[in-house]
């Protein structure tokens, strides 16, 4: 008999130091274990693990997609799980994983939202123009820092002075799992981050950090801002519909790719360790290029 509490909290400890997951994944990784013991064995925490069938995942799975779940939700509970059992073999306390081999619920393809370039360049208009104070100057660099590099949310507000070389024209940042990267500068985010770093010694002349973009007290700014500072402006500037930081990551990919780019090198900019992950935004290219030429054929 294992006391699953204490097995799990050795599980997030390994996957924190040896895996170096993010604290909003090991918080996740939790609970979907919680949840999966809780259902099978009724709420007891010291349970026989090896009782732990393949059937009895099953049974799970059935039950969440009963409850509502979506397949990708599942999928992703699942995967908590089958990383559980993997460091359980690891750690000799199973002999095998019930997860393994299972069928996974079919997701659909969900293509991801951007903006077009036609009501981006517009939106962009009205922000710079509207600057007022520090606050929507701030905003403004920012979306214009996320459409030029793709970068995530995260990578963003960890940004730092002395991550951008405006001699080398790129930016250093650390993606998932802390894996450095180097993000290529158009000369127009050159010379807008330029700018925005000579005025922050206007607006912040006794600043005691080196983070680039600081909340309106000078400290380093949330992401929760950042996402509700992006909303603001994005519908300021008449971009109606979903609007975050990670719908600018996927105009950026989609833009970049209708314009010619290598889908490798969209791949590496947006720090993908697969290939697969970057090949989504070929079906927008895709989608367009049905429209164009739904339009364009004699006996569309």
């Amino acid at each position: 008999m294992e006391d699953i509490k204490i097995l799990t909290e050795r599980f997030i400890r390994y996957m924190q130091t040896e895996k170096r997951m993010s604290e909003h994944t090991l918080r996740a990784y939790e609970n979907d274990i919680a949840d999966f013991f809780e259902c099978v064995f009724d709420g007891d925490t010291v349970v026989d693990i090896a009782e732990v069938t393949t059937l009895l995942v099953r049974r799970w799975v059935s039950e969440l997609l009963k409850k509502g779940l979506t397949p990708r939700t599942v999928n992703r509970k699942t995967a908590a799980l089958s990383s559980f059992f993997k460091y359980l073999m690891r750690t000799k306390k199973v002999l095998h994983n019930p997860v393994a081999g299972m069928t996974k619920p079919k997701m659909s393809k969900k293509l991801p939202s951007f903006v077009s370039e036609e009501k981006l360049v517009a939106a962009f208009d009205i922000l710079e123009n509207s600057v007022d104070d520090y606050s929507s100057y701030r905003d403004y660099v920012i979306l214009e820092t996320f459409y030029a590099t793709g970068m995530r949310i995260s990578e963003l507000a960890a940004l730092k002075h002395s991550d951008v070389d405006f001699y080398r024209r790129q930016i250093r940042t650390l993606g998932k799992r802390n894996k450095e990267r180097i993000i290529p500068m158009t000369e127009n985010i050159r010379q807008i981050l330029e700018e925005y770093v000579s005025k922050m010694q206007v607006f912040f002349p006794e600043r005691d950090n080196n983070y680039l973009f600081l909340n309106s007290k000078g400290n380093r700014i949330s992401t929760r801002s950042i996402h509700s500072g992006v909303k603001k402006r994005m519908l300021q500037g008449g971009v109606t519909g979903k609007s975050n930081p990670h719908v600018l990551r996927h105009t950026f990919a989609t833009h970049m790719l209708n314009n010619g780019a290598d889908l490798n090198g969209i791949k590496e900019v947006l720090g993908h360790t697969s290939l697969a992950a970057t090949q989504i935004y070929t079906h927008n290219t895709f989608e367009k290029l049905k429209i164009i030429h739904n339009k364009a054929h004699p006996r569309a």
